[in-house]
């Protein structure tokens, strides 16, 4: 669905963009900075600053520049919009290969769009179609799941339980099918990883804003605050919101395990036109 989803949004970018000149200057730039932030949206899969911020700045650039080159405004233009999907490659050698693949695609879509500008609008529709298909290739190497590279961010930056408990949710991430579970489960699950992101941004952000709490020992009575209460609040919930989670997929795929053991109407289905076919057989040699 997502990759779905940033071919719409690249046959409309390169499109339209190309004719954002026949406007005035302020419909046009909306027009151009609003394809690209669709863009840039399409290609990371979640809604995130970086990639509004990337798209703006990839639009801004493509404006400036496709004027005298189309395929370095192109290239520039979608090398930003890939920007947030392209910092979660966690390999370094795939991640430099998404970011030239993104600038090389981008370069080439946008001078087969502009070439084409004029054509009749059939072959320019081919030429759009082409176009999208290629800015799409990025998508070829595989990038972090957002929610995960989000814990895992988190946990780098904190030391304990809690880290564990962020990097543990962070692998059960990646390695869940999210296809598994039924429509009911669907919103409640979302909206507890969503949960999870925002207690794992505000325990980082007091991790920063504060030191560390001081080592139990003679005196810790003393040495509390409600800060240290509130961190103890926090990484409670959050180990709270790791093992829910992981409790919910652990059933789901028990459940669809048992349901699949038990749906054994082929098996019978073989085995009674078996025994049948036996007993023609047998009906036959009998005969003769």
């Amino acid at each position: 669905m997502r990759r779905i989803l940033l071919l719409v949004a690249a046959a409309l970018l390169f499109g339209l963009a190309p004719l954002t000149p026949r406007l005035d200057v302020v419909p046009g730039a909306l027009l151009l900075v609003s394809l690209a932030v669709l863009f840039a949206l399409a290609a990371s899969g979640t809604t995130s600053a970086l990639g509004i911020t990337a798209g703006a700045l990839g639009a801004f650039a493509f404006g400036v520049i496709a004027p005298h080159s189309p395929a370095v405004g192109g290239a520039v233009m979608i090398g930003l919009c890939f920007a947030e999907r392209t910092s979660r490659v966690r390999s370094k050698g795939p991640r430099g290969l998404h970011l030239l693949g993104a600038i090389v695609v981008g370069a080439v879509a946008a001078s087969l769009a502009q070439s084409f500008v004029g054509a009749i609008p059939a072959l320019r529709a081919v030429a759009v179609i082409v176009a999208a298909v290629l800015v799409a290739l990025p998508l070829l190497i595989d990038a972090d799941d957002p929610v995960a590279h989000a814990l895992e961010a988190a946990a780098s930056d904190l030391t304990g339980p809690v880290a564990a408990s962020l990097a543990t949710g962070a692998e059960l991430r990646r390695t869940v099918d999210e296809d598994l579970l039924d429509r009911p489960m669907t919103a409640p699950v979302r909206q507890t990883w969503i949960s999870l992101l925002k207690l794992a941004d505000a325990r980082t952000r007091l991790a920063r804003s504060r030191p560390a709490p001081p080592p139990s020992g003679v005196g810790e009575a003393a040495l509390r605050s409600p800060a240290l209460a509130v961190v103890e609040r926090l990484d409670a919930r959050i180990a709270d919101h790791v093992a829910v989670l992981t409790r919910a997929y652990a059933a789901v795929s028990t459940a669809k395990a048992a349901e699949a053991s038990l749906d054994d109407a082929a098996l019978r289905g073989v085995e009674m036109a078996g025994e049948s076919f036996e007993h023609v057989s047998q009906a036959m040699v009998d005969d003769t």
